[in-house]
């Protein structure tokens, strides 16, 4: 009697090719989490558990990055664990705690408003995933729109505004509609934001920046959710230089790329036909 012996095991997959998709797990669980607590109206821990997914979103990529791994189901994977927990899980909060009870008609559109634009920005983000592998693009300071965890943040502001322990006045709900309209519309726009993460600074300015980022770790060890809450506001209220920097950026590219042009055009011969200078 001989042995046999299957056919060798294929289609197996490296762990390490994986950590990237559990990470994302991870962020997806703090998004479903956030909504557990909020239907139990435990606000603190709801609010917290979209600052960890924030944490967890930040790490999916950077191990994609590390590991040299990506795929389509991890594009389309990252996407729904953002909505659920950067777009589903921030309306809950809204719709639940600063909204309720006396809710009217016009903040219900305003919730579900701001959740519809998340997912249709990250509809927009996944059909744009290349199927193939392409050469990588010119890295941009710049995303198109808000992102939905920096937009996240922004809607959240009230929320942490109202756990901060200088917290001295109750924000109206027509001023949080007014910001869940602003930001659902800022996710679906063109409008330029900084990617920070891409940004670089000059090496004179690198202690200023560390002496910074303690103080910020100090701040947020005493005054934890104010610290986000003007960290947040700041990310929004930059948005407008950000929008001056891109199309001066774009200003001094497309003047760039006009000279080069004209420059071509007086050193090529066309034919035979002898250089012309161009203007005459």
């Amino acid at each position: 009697m001989f042995l046999k012996v299957g056919p060798k095991r294929t289609g197996e997959i490296p762990i390490a090719a994986l950590v990237p998709n559990f990470i994302t797990t991870l962020s997806m669980c703090s998004g479903l989490a956030s909504i557990h607590f909020s239907l139990i109206k435990h606000w603190e821990p709801a609010v917290g558990a979209i600052a960890l997914a924030m944490v967890f979103d930040a790490l999916d990529g950077r191990a994609a990055r590390l590991l040299r791994v990506s795929s389509k189901f991890g594009a389309v994977l990252d996407s729904l664990s953002d909505f659920v927990s950067f777009g589903v899980a921030p309306a809950i909060i809204l719709h639940e705690w600063l909204l309720a009870p006396a809710m009217t008609p016009v903040e219900l559109a305003a919730v579900m408003i701001y959740a519809m634009c998340a997912g249709l920005r990250l509809a927009r983000f996944t059909a744009a995933v290349p199927t193939t592998k392409q050469p990588h693009a010119p890295s941009s300071n710049y995303f198109t729109g808000m992102p939905t965890p920096a937009a996240a943040a922004a809607v959240m502001i009230p929320a942490m505004y109202n756990l901060s322990n200088v917290s001295l006045w109750i924000i109206p709900q027509w001023a949080i509609v007014l910001l869940s309209l602003t930001i659902g519309f800022l996710m679906v726009s063109r409008v330029p934001t900084f990617a920070f993460k891409k940004l670089t600074i000059q090496r004179r300015l690198v202690i200023p920046v560390m002496i910074l980022l303690c103080l910020v770790v100090v701040s947020m060890a005493t005054h934890f959710w104010f610290t986000l809450v003007v960290i947040s506001a700041l990310n929004v209220l930059l948005i407008p230089f950000a929008w001056a920097m891109r199309a001066r950026t774009r200003s001094g590219e497309e003047s760039l790329r006009l000279a080069h042009s004209a420059d071509s055009d007086i050193q090529k011969p066309h034919g035979d036909e002898p250089l012309r200078v161009l203007g005459r």
